[in-house]
């Protein structure tokens, strides 16, 4: 993460250099009817939302609009730190970013609905049924996105978030979780770890490692292809797998502003660009995540597979958590429940057209 410092100065130029900032961005036009875009991401660019993510996409579309668009990649938290970038993508100081949910649940509070828990294993279906609830007139890009002046352009679901505890602690029961510090990543996971009895504690991915290996907190909850590049096979001893926590949905999204800039013949083939990325980042996606768990395992991370009656245990330990999230949006005034079921419908088209 970025010294709390650098941090302050980008938001500094975010929040009070606006005007300075938009009139900046012109500068990034190259000859005529040529743009160049400043991505940012906090992922390392082996990591595959960089590799089959960012980095496909702003290939697929330097490569379909004919070298009109040009973008210039910084990965790794280079501009800015994750909860950062709605404002950044907002102002203009990076024309597309990396939006979570669960990193940024005030401002994108609806959008955490496809990170409740056991609402899919496929990231194909997790992925591509976001899709449509993220496009112009979709419930998630009219209560969330918009009103933030943000347009997703690609999105990714890491699914399958299990339980890993450190110091040789094993869990199989949904009881077992009840009084432990585990590290989450925010937003819907934050709402789970809590029904269950346990204590969420927000820090950087980066700093896991260390906290488990310490016994600052008994564990995480995670999916394994995110647990992987931070080698927490070394630092946790078990993991469940089969409880089917949640997920974590990420979107690589344009500011208003710098859409509204290009001409409609790029911006549809940033809109083609993206779609194609979510086909091609779900499947890479399901194969890192097979991977993953392989490599943990045989770097000595024990993985209890879960039984069904033991699966049905936790799901249904977990399974009001759902309720408890539609309910806090619509006292909010958002449409929790239309979100919930627009997102199952998804899905359920993606089933049947076999995506």
């Amino acid at each position: 993460m970025l010294p709390r410092t650098v941090r302050l100065l980008a938001l500094a130029c975010a929040v009070g250099l606006v005007t300075t900032l938009t009139a900046c961005a012109s500068d990034r036009e190259g000859p005529p009817g040529t743009f160049t875009l400043v991505v940012g991401d906090s992922f390392p660019t082996t990591h595959p939302f960089s590799r089959d993510g960012a980095q496909f996409f702003v290939d697929r579309a330097t490569e379909l609009s004919g070298g009109r668009l040009q973008f210039d990649y910084h990965p790794s938290e280079s501009l800015g730190a994750a909860e950062d970038f709605v404002n950044l993508a907002r102002s203009g100081v990076v024309d597309i970013a990396m939006v979570s949910p669960g990193y940024v649940s005030a401002q994108l509070p609806l959008s955490g609905v496809a990170d409740l828990p056991a609402m899919t294993t496929d990231p194909c279906r997790g992925a591509l049924g976001l899709e449509p609830l993220l496009s112009e007139g979709g419930v998630l890009y009219e209560a969330d996105f918009a009103p933030d002046g943000l347009h997703p352009l690609v999105v990714g679901v890491v699914t399958g978030y299990e339980v890993m505890t450190g110091g040789g602690i094993e869990v199989t029961d949904p009881s077992d979780v009840a009084g432990m510090v585990l590290r989450s990543s925010g937003g819907a996971i934050d709402r789970t770890v809590n029904h269950l009895g346990a204590a969420p504690v927000a820090m950087p991915v980066t700093e896991m490692y260390e906290a488990i290996s310490r016994g600052t907190v008994d564990g995480t909850v995670l999916g394994p292809l995110s647990a992987l590049p931070y080698r927490l096979d070394e630092a946790a001893t078990h993991s469940t797998l089969g409880a089917q926590l949640g997920s974590f949905t990420i979107t690589y999204s344009i500011g208003r502003g710098t859409w509204d800039r290009l001409p409609p013949d790029l911006q549809d083939v940033l809109t083609r660009a993206g779609r194609d990325t979510n086909r091609h980042l779900c499947r890479a996606v399901a194969d890192y995540d097979a991977q993953s768990r392989e490599k943990l395992a045989a770097g000595g991370l024990a993985f209890h597979r879960l039984t069904p009656d033991e699966q049905r245990r936790w799901r249904e330990a977990a399974a009001p958590v759902r309720e408890e999230w539609v309910a806090d949006m619509e006292r909010m005034g958002l449409p929790g429940r239309a979100a919930l079921g627009d997102l199952q419908a998804s899905q359920r088209a993606v089933t049947e057209q076999g995506r």
